[in-house]
């Protein structure tokens, strides 16, 4: 039933907490993580050392296991315990305490984040709190993030970005306070970027945080952002840029004295240095990330079985060639590998395993470790070339010249297929860009007149395809208009045809009854008839009540939705946010919360229901949740109603149940 239990996150650097050190606060007066930010950095870095670096859901449960003391969740439960008490927390402390709770739940029970996210980003409305609310809002596209919905994180973190500059307009918040959520949220935005394989957005970013880590003089946070930018340039092939962003690393590490943080970008730039053909400074930066790995295995089995592989292909190269040296690297890396693990990284073993074997022509077990080196043809990607290029060879040697050409051809597609679909990558295509512009400008100065009109009829030709595609979008946009005029004068027809019945419902029909129970009530024998002339007048008021609300008409729509939640037997209504609608939306949304409370009473048999309302800058959101019984297929006729009342405004219906677990429905209207 909850879509946030399947947080599964997949991030390649870890930029998700601020960059604060333990025991600072924010103007808010909100404290940041308890872990230790040593071992924070170190946890950052231990996920950075992974070739592709994904990190799973276990990793981000070890990481809360760590924030939160125990695998009980002893912070979490104190601080509900703390809201259940004789005491609570009030004003501020509140605020916090739903903010902590929100990032605490985060990694065990989505609901739980979500439900605490919701009550801080409502309160922090209430009491302006702005550095919350850009908080709760990143976790929530953390959430998006972990279900790999880009978009919709992206959209959330460009909305923190916008509350931050808020913030930088009111005094309560300090420079650090506020350099400390934007760098947060820059990182963020990198790693977003980074998995949509946009590399120079990814870099723009990560760059664009590297200042307030140089102003706060935060060094480790600078080793990272260099390592993920090394990384990013490596994977594009720019060698030398990725040189240059270990070295700087490197450079940043030493002064901070940490020796993993040392080691992390070495290991990277052993792998320069071997792709590059520098192998005597490959080979010696290898040794020296290697002697770090083997007295921390166990802080890092994946970077240690990697690096000896790495030593072990550079030991086959020419000038280097100690086949003796390079089998006993490949045998440790082999015994060592742990059991979770990414198929590149071991991928990367096995290659190193198949070189030693070729060296001394052991063909066939050479062909069984390329053969492991490489994923299905189905799901082959630029990584599987080498492993490709290793059968093509080893097939040569064993006479199959068949499978050699096939394994070649193979590895010609993937280089071909990758260059078709990351021709131009990260900032290299802004460079080359930049650099046609420039030319284009020096063109454009030495051309002849007769360039210069075909540049002009380029240039009309253009402006009338624009004007076409104007006339076009005006034309659809009238369309749209008058559709929606339409549904408009259909809504205000109905809402004065039901005024209309409502005051006639009330005023004939009940004074009828009112008149009736008086002309009947000195008669003792009919107390049967006045009880049920009593219902009936009751539930006529209620009918004309909800036919046209009056609190609708004069207070709006949350007062109206808090009047029928109180006379709906447990039923409860919260509203997040400033609500601003115009009417037709708000009876729209009034009418859909009637419909689904009455199916919830009349179909689910339900006890208990939350009613929540809910507006952003883009749309607002109504959620109806009940612990009844569940419902069927979803097309009922009421349902099929409330469709066609939201149709009009682009609206959209999501429901969630189960079979005695309990319906949730959410029902969107873009604004």
């Amino acid at each position: 039933m909850n879509e946030y239990c399947e947080y599964q996150p997949k991030l390649r650097y870890l930029f998700l907490f601020p960059a604060t050190p333990k025991g600072e606060n924010t103007a808010d007066g909100a404290k940041f993580h308890p872990m230790g930010w040593r071992i924070w950095m170190k946890m950052c870095n231990f996920v950075a050392v992974m070739k592709h670096l994904y990190l799973t859901l276990c990793l981000l449960a070890c990481l809360s296991a760590l924030a939160y003391n125990d695998h009980r969740n002893a912070r979490i439960d104190s601080l509900e315990a703390a809201l259940k008490s004789n005491h609570p927390p009030k004003g501020d402390d509140l605020l916090r305490a739903y903010d902590e709770l929100m990032r605490g739940w985060l990694p065990y029970d989505g609901k739980k984040a979500e439900y605490y996210g919701r009550k801080a980003l409502a309160l922090s409305y209430q009491q302006d709190g702005l550095y919350v609310r850009q908080n709760v809002i990143r976790h929530f596209a953390q959430m998006h993030y972990g279900r790999e919905e880009y978009d919709e994180a992206i959209g959330l973190y460009q909305h923190a970005l916008a509350i931050i500059d808020t913030m930088v307009t009111q005094s309560r918040y300090d420079a650090k306070t506020i350099d400390d959520a934007r760098s947060v949220v820059y990182g963020s935005l990198g790693n977003v970027y980074n998995m949509q394989d946009k590399a120079h957005l990814a870099i723009h970013y990560y760059q664009r945080a590297l200042p307030i880590f140089e102003k706060y003089d935060w060094q480790e946070s600078q080793v990272v952002l260099y390592y993920n930018i090394g990384e990013l340039y490596g994977q594009m092939g720019n060698w030398q840029e990725a040189e240059r962003n270990y070295l700087k690393a490197i450079e940043k590490a030493e002064a901070s004295g940490d020796s993993l943080m040392i080691t992390m970008p070495r290991k990277g730039l052993a792998g320069i240095y071997y792709q590059t053909g520098d192998y005597d400074k490959a080979l010696q930066t290898a040794d020296l990330a290697l002697s770090y790995y083997k007295a921390h295995r166990k802080e890092d089995p994946t970077a240690f079985v990697y690096t000896l592989s790495l030593k072990a292909r550079i030991l086959l190269m020419e000038g280097h060639e100690e086949v003796a040296k390079a089998k006993a690297c490949v045998h440790e890396a082999l015994e060592n590998i742990p059991q979770e693990i990414m198929f590149d990284d071991v991928s990367e073993v096995y290659m190193a395993a198949c070189e030693v074997t070729m060296a001394e022509q052991r063909w066939q077990e050479a062909l069984e470790y390329a053969l492991k080196s490489v994923r299905p043809d189905s799901a082959a990607t630029i990584t599987d070339k080498s492993g490709y290029m290793l059968l093509a060879e080893i097939y040569a040697e064993l006479g199959d010249k068949t499978r050699a050409r096939e394994y070649m051809n193979k590895a010609y597609d993937l280089m071909n297929r990758y260059a078709t679909d990351h021709y131009q990558s990260g900032l290299s295509q802004m460079e080359v860009l930049y650099e046609t512009e420039k030319k284009e400008a020096r063109i454009a100065q030495l051309a002849s007149e007769q360039r210069l009109w075909r540049w002009l009829l380029c240039l009309a030709v253009a402006l009338l395809a624009a004007a076409v595609a104007l006339m076009v979008y005006l034309h659809l946009a009238h369309r749209r208009q008058k559709a929606l005029l339409a549904a408009k004068v259909a809504l205000e027809t109905e809402a004065k045809e039901r005024h209309i019945l409502a005051r006639e419902l009330h005023d004939s029909l009940g004074g009828m009854l009112s008149l009736l129970r008086l002309k009947i009530g000195g008669n003792a024998s009919k107390d049967e008839t006045l009880r049920l002339l009593d219902t009936t007048h009751t539930e006529l008021r209620r009918v004309s009540h909800h036919l046209m609300p009056e609190e609708l008409l004069r207070r709006g729509l949350v007062s109206a939705l808090h009047d029928f939640a109180r006379s709906v037997p447990g039923a409860e209504f919260q509203t997040f946010g400033e609500i601003r609608l115009n009417k037709e939306r708000e009876l729209t949304l009034y009418r859909c919360a009637y419909e689904l409370v009455n199916n919830a009473m009349k179909y689910a048999e339900a006890t208990h229901i939350d009613i929540q309302l809910m507006q952003t800058v883009h749309e607002v959101t109504l959620t109806v949740s009940d612990n009844g019984k569940g419902m069927g297929d979803g097309n009922g006729m009421g349902l099929q109603n409330i469709r066609e009342r939201i149709k009009p405004y682009h609206g959209t219906l999501r429901i969630v149940s189960g079979e005695n677990e309990g319906t949730e429905i959410n029902l969107t209207l873009p604004l």
